[in-house]
Formats: structure tokens, C-alpha cells, sequence
């Protein structure tokens, strides 16, 4: 009896931390300086580790922009001269840089290592993209981000849209990207609150570039990292849907299992290790003090939630042991209302995606049915997160 109201009680921390973190996001009070600059100078860094079976087109499409970016700006990152990357580089006379310490294995330490270059050469620019090699940019993509530049945003992130989405497996893979911008960080935005950041697809102001003289975000998760970074120190952060590149997401479950391992442990140590100076600059009562609780709270509601139904899962299974029919009907039913909350909510994700996934009635269904238990495979993940305890950066194998 004990347990069920245990489970009660976090079902209901739950629910309240999540409406009441969206309630105290109205304490932002974000103020920006238009820039007078029309047309800043741009950097695009590409971390490119064994990507000649997409890089090009990422090349072809920075070529096609409306905003045009000069090719010396442009540099890939690799790990060898032999890699097939580098002779695409230079067909589209774009930068090479050639890692030399192998043994720091994330893309913050090969990110680090070409702006420590550029830096030791006095090289600086007005700001920063990054990319990975798999992305594809629509043509008006640099041109959107350039207004978030001039209106003042330091830092600002792009739509992620869906590079295959002829699968199931990564459609389902791509609604998380989709329930981080379109729910969390446009809800976010209507607070002026701090966005999370997800992968790459982003610009940083070269003037923070300059004062760090390197890229100090270099965790497995380096993009939440510099998400917390930046909630802490106060610096703006925007996402503009209008400016829309294209992703690959796994289609393998093998694949897709190590990639959000990795994210779930980099994500923890991250939120862990900020916890401190989360709580010292909410005392401040900083301009951004709803964002501050916010990014404290982390996924604690989602955590709260998923034990609570957890335990009343075990707890329905280890009733059936007192062998009356109606306790096997009853873990029966609420494995079944589970789920469909679950197909519920990818019913929502789905209908909010719309236009912008361009998905076939055949994947819309096939995912439907599926997504559900692709977010439930997300213990999988937690428990390979726990007991591996030397999680990397790995090549992820292109399609």
C-alpha cells in the first residue's frame, strides 16, 4: 500500500513541476541591442571525421545560400589527409584542418582545436556556424540566421528537419528533435526564455568566441552543455524555424541505441555537474530567473513520471501472483492505457509536424504505432548509460 501511494506522489510531482516550470518561465525579462553590422563576416566550421558519403551536399548547399559565404571561411575537420573529405574540400577550394590530438575523442575537442588554430593566427570573424557533415541547408537558411545576428542574439538555432523520412524507425528518431524545438524551445521563446540546443545547425557571436579563445564545450553532450553555460551566464539564445537544414537520423535500433546512450550519459553529467551554479545565479534573481529554474529542473518531471508508472506497472505484475483473473486484466488494461497515451501523444507530434515532415499516410501510421515504443526503449538506453562506463563519440555509419 505503501508504494502505490509513493507512486501517487511522484505521478503528482510530476505533473506539478512541469506546469509550474512553465508558469515561472514569465520571469525572463530579456533586452536586446540591435547590431549595426549589415553583413557580418561568417565562419562555418564542420567537424568531418570519415563523411565523404555526405559531405558534399552540405557543401553544395552552403554554395547555394542566398547569403553568400566566402569558401577560405569554410572549414572541415579531419582526422587524416587520407580521408576522401579532404579532396572534396578542395574542389570547392574550402578549408582543410587536420586534427592532431586523436586521443580527445568528442566533436567539443575538435571543435576546440580548429578555433585554438585560427586564434594562435589572430584568424577571428563576426561569428561562428557549425555544422555537422550530414546537414543540408535550404537556401535562405543563412540569410534567416543573419537577422537573429543583426537583432541581437548571441546565439541562435535553426529548424532541424528530417533528411530520410521514408523510415519509421528514424521518423520516430527525429520526433524527439521535433518535441525539443517546436514545443520546448517555441514555448521558451514566448517567455524570452534560454533554448536547448540539439546537435548542430546553430551560430555563436564571435565576440565570445574571442574572449574564450577556444570552444570550451567538450563533454559528450557539448551542445546541452553550452545550453546550461548559456542559461548561467545570461547570454540570449533564439530559434528561428524560418531557417530550416536537414538531418539523418539511424535507421538501425544497434545504431540508434549507442547514439542516445551516449546522449543520456553526457546529458546527466552535464546537468549534475551545473547543478551548483544553477542554484548560486538563481539567488542573483537574474533577468532570465525562469530559464535558471527551468534548466535546474531538467527532465526531473519526466523522471518523476516515468518512475511513478514504473512502479505501478511492478506493483500490477506482482499482484498477479495472488492468481485471481481480474489482477492479470488489470496489468493488462494499464499496459494498454500506457501505450495508448503514448500513441496519443505521437498522434499530437504528428499533427504538429504537418506540412513540415512531408511524411506518406504509410510512415505516419507505421510511426504512430511505433514511436510509442521507441520512446519506451528509452530505458534501454538509461540502463546502458549506467553500467558503461567508457561511453564515446563514435563514427555513426552513413547511410
Amino acid at each position: 500500500m505503501i508504494l502505490w501511494y509513493l507512486s501517487y506522489i511522484l505521478l503528482f510531482l510530476g505533473l506539478f513541476l512541469f506546469f509550474f516550470t512553465k508558469f515561472i518561465q514569465r520571469k525572463n525579462t530579456y533586452r536586446f541591442e540591435k547590431r549595426t553590422k549589415k553583413k557580418p563576416v561568417v565562419a562555418i566550421l564542420i567537424p568531418a571525421r570519415d563523411e565523404s558519403k555526405v559531405i558534399e551536399s552540405l557543401l553544395l548547399s552552403i554554395e547555394r545560400q542566398t547569403y553568400k559565404v566566402n569558401p577560405s571561411h569554410i572549414y572541415i575537420i579531419v582526422e587524416s589527409e587520407d580521408d576522401p573529405s579532404v579532396e572534396i574540400a578542395h574542389r570547392h577550394h574550402m578549408n582543410v584542418f587536420v586534427r592532431k590530438k586523436l586521443d580527445l575523442q568528442t566533436k567539443g575537442y575538435a571543435l576546440a582545436e580548429i578555433i585554438e588554430d585560427l586564434v594562435s593566427k589572430e584568424i577571428y570573424y563576426d561569428c561562428y556556424f557549425i555544422f555537422d557533415a550530414d546537414n543540408v541547408l535550404e537556401e535562405n537558411f543563412m540569410e534567416e540566421m543573419i537577422k537573429d545576428y543583426q537583432k541581437g542574439f548571441a546565439v541562435s538555432t535553426g529548424y532541424r528537419a528530417l533528411k530520410n523520412t521514408d523510415s519509421y524507425f528514424s521518423v520516430s528518431a527525429g520526433l524527439t528533435f521535433f518535441l525539443v524545438n517546436e514545443i520546448r524551445n517555441r514555448a521558451s521563446l514566448k517567455n524570452q526564455g534560454n533554448l536547448i540546443l540539439s546537435g548542430t545547425g546553430y551560430y555563436i557571436d564571435g565576440k565570445y568566441i574571442k574572449e574564450w579563445g577556444t570552444f570550451p564545450f567538450r563533454s559528450l553532450t557539448e551542445d546541452y552543455e553550452s545550453s546550461l553555460y548559456y542559461t548561467v551566464e545570461g547570454i540570449s539564445t533564439n530559434y528561428n524555424e524560418n531557417a530550416i537544414f536537414y538531418d539523418e537520423q539511424p535507421e538501425k535500433y544497434s545504431v540508434s541505441l549507442k547514439q542516445r546512450s551516449r546522449w543520456v550519459k553526457g546529458y546527466f553529467q552535464n546537468w549534475l555537474g551545473y547543478q551548483k551554479k544553477l542554484k548560486e545565479k538563481e539567488k542573483e534573481h537574474p533577468h532570465n530567473e525562469g530559464s535558471i529554474f527551468e534548466m535546474r529542473m531538467g527532465i526531473l518531471p519526466v523522471i518523476f513520471l516515468v518512475v511513478a508508472i514504473l512502479l505501478m506497472m511492478i506493483l500490477e505484475f506482482c499482484s498477479i501472483f495472488s492468481f485471481h483473473w481480474y489482477t492479470f486484466f488489470s496489468l493488462f488494461l494499464f499496459c494498454v492505457l500506457v501505450y495508448a497515451m503514448l500513441v496519443l501523444i505521437t498522434a499530437v507530434l504528428l499533427w504538429m509536424a504537418g506540412k513540415k515532415m512531408k511524411l506518406s499516410k504509410k510512415i505516419q501510421i507505421q510511426v504512430l504505432f511505433y514511436h510509442p515504443i521507441f520512446l519506451i526503449s528509452y530505458i534501454h538506453a538509461v540502463f546502458i548509460a549506467i553500467i558503461k562506463k567508457d561511453l564515446k563519440w563514435e563514427k555513426i555509419e552513413r547511410l
